[in-house]
């Protein structure tokens, strides 16, 4: 089977201001062309059962937010943890800072202040935008002995969670980039992310779509830990891991990449 190689896979932009206005940035750029490549964490294909319609939505790693080629004070206050997700057509910048409506404006102001979740059309934002992902050869792991020996050698080993939600067939692709296993009782347990989990009333929404770390030990079911509002006080809220979502009838595959 085929499984995407995340070391060799990127999400990649490319602004230039001699053709089209910035839409993404908190400050004036000092540069009239930057390009970005970002890694991957996570694989999702969304499938519409009803219609066959198909979402492939890869999720980027993050970043903090800052200023380019400057040469002091780089890094933006207030900072935020930056990241993106997208398909070819559809891009979210999901920016979280401090607080929950921390109230920090776009550059230039007139495009008002700048909300969590930034969805864009990429023809409108960027010169240059593309997902590309590269490929390897994997074998399934059948075995919880097969996992553990896989898991004890330094061979990269990708997992796959398969469920149905909302009219929705999901799949998530992800390194196991953090994983517990015993050789003496024989078990093993995936906790790794963040992946991207769909919204389960529209799945195919990429607004909707929420970052979650993942656990699983055996095929038949997973349960994520769900970043979300999480209040501190009556009047302060933050972005935090702090919402477990069960998911009952998963295909959880451990697969060893060649």
């Amino acid at each position: 089977m085929q499984v995407c190689d995340f070391t060799h896979s990127f999400i990649r932009w490319r602004i230039d201001t001699t053709k089209k206005p910035v839409l993404t940035v908190s400050r004036p750029l000092p540069m009239t062309l930057n390009e970005v490549r970002v890694p991957l964490e996570c694989r999702a294909v969304v499938t519409e059962e009803a219609t066959g319609r198909t979402r492939e939505i890869a999720l980027g790693a993050s970043c903090q937010t800052e200023q380019v080629w400057v040469e002091r004070d780089v890094w933006h206050q207030p900072n935020a943890d930056m990241l993106i997700y997208a398909t070819c057509d559809e891009y979210v910048i999901f920016k979280r800072w401090d607080k929950v409506d921390k109230g920090v404006m776009l550059f230039p102001p007139s495009l008002g202040p700048q909300r969590e979740k930034q969805p864009g059309d990429p023809k409108e934002a960027f010169d240059l935008f593309e997902v590309d992902l590269a490929w390897r050869e994997g074998r399934a792991l059948e075995t919880v002995e097969g996992i553990i020996t896989e898991l004890s050698s330094n061979r990269t080993v990708i997992s796959q969670t398969e469920y149905r939600v909302g009219g929705c067939r999901v799949l998530l692709e992800y390194p196991v980039k953090c994983v517990n296993f015993s050789e003496r009782e024989k078990y093993y347990q995936v906790d790794t992310g963040p992946v991207l989990l769909p919204n389960q009333v529209d799945p195919m929404s990429l607004p909707a779509c929420r970052l979650a770390f993942v656990a699983h030990n055996c095929p038949e079911w997973a349960e994520f830990i769900v970043n979300a509002h999480t209040p501190l006080t009556d009047e302060i809220k933050v972005n935090h891991y702090s919402q477990s979502e069960r998911i009952e009838e998963t295909v959880n595959r451990m697969i060893a990449v060649e």
